[in-house]
């Protein structure tokens, strides 16, 4: 993750990343990351709800990015998806027959290498 992104821009990332590989977190840092990116709760209301100290509660949230940035530099799942995503619309705003073809067979080959 860049260092000179703001707060909003890191959740929304998190909270992205989140989404795609929360399966692969454990349960208490899915847990924790949830409530802080999905339910917006802060570090300390989560301690509080889960009456451990905030410092714990902070190095799980600090666990997980780690581990989000990781899968995501590993698999670029979150990448790709943006990737595809242009794809799509750049799919939907041309009218050129041709570039649209061209286009739905980028799209296949991606899929065919397992976006």
């Amino acid at each position: 993750m860049k260092k000179n992104i703001s707060t909003l821009e890191k959740k929304t990332y998190y909270g992205f990343l989140l989404l795609i590989y929360k399966p692969l977190l454990t349960e208490a840092v899915r847990r924790r990351m949830q409530a802080f990116y999905d339910d917006d709760l802060s570090i300390s209301e989560i301690s509080q709800n889960e009456k451990v100290s905030r410092n714990a509660i902070f190095d799980s949230l600090s666990q997980g990015e780690k581990e989000l940035d990781d899968y995501e530099e590993k698999m670029q799942l979150f990448k790709k998806q943006k990737e595809f995503s242009v794809l799509l619309d750049e799919l939907g705003n041309t009218a050129d027959n041709e570039k649209r073809q061209a286009l739905i067979s980028k799209m296949k080959g991606e899929i065919g290498y397992g976006i």
